[in-house]
């Protein structure tokens, strides 16, 4: 009788909620390798012509795989569209062309120096979800080379309720597994805003990510337990721990039940105050997620992705499209739409170009920065112009990112103005009292909020962006993130001002960022005055089912409470107390 092997535990990052049994299906593990070599002069067009072959193989596998999901999920589609534009990309192509001629290499050595190239570039970017995109580059890369060696290039097949085990998974293989009606996924890379999470959540498949060497532990047809929620994978789990999960599994089913039971009923607290709920999305085809969730309209819709998935520079229609989609699809419900968020640590394809490098990005040439300078200003006009278009067909606001204080915000406004005058006398509609607004991302704003929100519409706190800058700490840098911390004695100061700024000058504020979208700050934000709220679609329900056990008198009370203390640790240990007092009422 073969002995049973121990049991082991790994904690990953939990991106896809639920809990799956199943057995191992490993993929992958035949990493492919360039080879190289150097040519002969004379080589030089063959190894050109085995290149450009090798890409045309690989645009018409992705569209095969696109039309296979055009009737299925419309964000699987659009990714797989951006591999296809990544394939022809001159910054991709063109150099991979020139490495080969300027330094006689064959096909499949020229195409890694390309890529190493621009995986550099985004190693060094700050923004995490641009930063995963330089996953996208390898699995681009990886299938020219498949095709360059003549190798399999066809989707995994693993069995039903199999735990898929992979390095890392590509969005064509991920769009691909829900149909063989996996389990679950687990993979040795991989983040919050990697394809494999993204994906697995569109298709709610639990998922973890980031685990460093699971495919080194993992065999395959290895019993596997894994918590998509909180990033545990168990290999060989006992009976004991199987039990134990499989009651956790029916509480988390019926928890989920209940949530989505809530759907159409409202955000309301104890004591009827109403909280607006709305989702951050990034493309147009996450609001029916974002509507089925409950989310009562797009808190922020952040437009980089019209820059950064497309290999030219969008231009007025497509603006204009976004925001026709986003006013479509919402149906009236209303939407905030962000001028674009780039710099030097979100580089769109114009700004490599421009070879725009600076030794501190985060506080460089970004954002609002970059849309009054000579460089982006054109661009902002072309959006601006997009946007106002569509305001004409529905309600839809716009918000400047990275505003610093009112000589910004007035310069920003002065834009808008030539532009609906050039749109007024070319006879063209759009809303003559469209709402602007502002992020308040940096102290200098928040301190000054009293004086912006003379001048401005609306206010929106980006609380990640203010965390970063009032904390002096980036959050990815894994030596001082312990330091990213919101219930900072700071950070609850600067957002109770302006809140108080918002309402004494009868403008609404929204809190937006992770803040906003965990149910635990919630009694606090509430108690600071917010009633507006802007998270991941995803997080609606949780933070929807606290409102519903608060009371804004307690939250308000809590909140003087809390003000007393000096440290992040003491104000989140009354922050749980209060919780736990509160835990059990009955929901209406």
């Amino acid at each position: 009788m073969t002995e049973r092997r121990e049991e082991i535990r790994r904690k990953g990052l939990g991106v896809s909620q639920g809990i799956a049994f199943g057995r191992a299906y490993l993929i992958g593990r035949d990493t492919l390798k360039a080879p190289r070599h150097h040519i002969e002069a004379d080589d030089i067009d063959t190894e050109v012509a085995r290149l450009y072959k090798a890409i045309a193989a690989s645009d018409k596998q992705l569209a095969k795989i696109k039309d296979k999901l055009a009737s299925e999920n419309e964000s699987d589609y659009h990714i797989i569209t951006a591999h296809q534009m990544m394939l022809h990309d001159e910054h991709l192509v063109g150099a991979a062309v020139s490495y080969i001629r300027d330094e006689l290499i064959n096909a499949e050595w020229g195409a890694r120096k390309a890529v190493d190239d621009i995986t550099r570039v985004f190693d060094a970017l700050e923004d995490e979800y641009l930063r995963e995109r330089r996953s996208d580059v390898e699995f681009v890369f990886e299938r020219v080379l498949r095709n360059l060696l003549g190798r399999d290039t066809g989707p995994p097949s693993p069995p039903p309720d199999a735990i898929v085990v992979a390095y890392d998974l590509s969005p064509a293989d991920t769009s691909q597994l829900h149909k063989a009606a996996v389990s679950g996924l687990i993979t040795d890379a991989g983040g919050k805003t990697s394809h494999t999470a993204i994906i697995a959540r569109a298709h709610e498949i639990p998922a973890v990510v980031g685990l460093e060497n699971i495919t080194e532990i993992i065999e395959t047809d290895d019993l596997v337990l894994i918590d998509g929620g909180a990033g545990i994978v168990i290999v060989n789990p006992s009976a004991a721990t199987v039990a134990e999960f499989r009651d956790e599994q029916r509480r988390q089913v019926a928890a989920t039940s209940q949530l989505q039971a809530m759907r159409d009923l409202p955000a309301r607290t104890r004591d009827d105050t109403d909280i607006q709920l709305y989702a951050n999305i990034d493309m147009p085809d996450e609001l029916e997620d974002a509507i089925e969730y409950g989310a009562m309209g797009v808190g922020l819709f952040r437009t980089e992705f019209l820059y950064m998935g497309h290999a030219d520079l969008p231009d007025e229609e497509r603006h204009y499209q976004a925001g026709i989609d986003v006013i479509t699809k919402l149906n009236g419900l209303p939407a905030t739409i962000r001028t674009f968020d780039l710099g030097a640590d979100k580089l769109a394809p114009f700004l490599t170009a421009a070879a725009l490098e600076e030794a501190n990005p985060a506080l460089g040439l970004r954002s609002i920065r970059l849309c009054l300078a000579e460089l982006g200003r054109p661009l902002f006009r072309t959006q601006l112009r997009g946007l106002l278009r569509a305001s004409a067909h529905g309600p839809i606001k716009l918000m400047f990112p990275m505003i610093s204080g009112v000589a910004e915000l007035r310069a920003a406004k002065t834009v808008v103005d030539e532009v609906k005058a050039e749109l007024g006398a070319a006879g063209i509609l759009y809303d003559e009292q469209i709402k602007i607004g502002i992020m308040i991302e940096m102290p200098s704003a928040a301190l000054t909020a009293d004086l912006l929100a003379q001048e401005c519409d609306f206010f929106s706190i980006g609380t990640n962006d203010l965390i970063q800058y009032t904390m002096a700490v980036d959050r990815v840098n894994e030596y001082v993130s312990y330091l990213y911390e919101p219930l900072h004695p700071s950070l609850l100061r600067l957002i109770g001002g302006v809140a108080a700024a918002a309402k004494n000058a009868n403008i609404p504020v929204t809190i937006c960022g992770e803040m906003a979208g965990d149910p635990m700050i919630a009694p606090v934000l509430i108690g600071l005055g917010m009633r507006e709220f802007s998270m991941s679609a995803v997080s609606v329900p949780e933070v929807k089912a606290m409102i519903r056990s608060l009371g804004v008198a307690e939250c308000t009370a809590l909140v003087k409470t809390i003000q007393t203390l000096p440290t992040a640790a003491e104000i989140r240990a009354m922050v749980s107390d209060y919780l736990a007092r509160i835990a059990g009422p009955s929901k209406r």
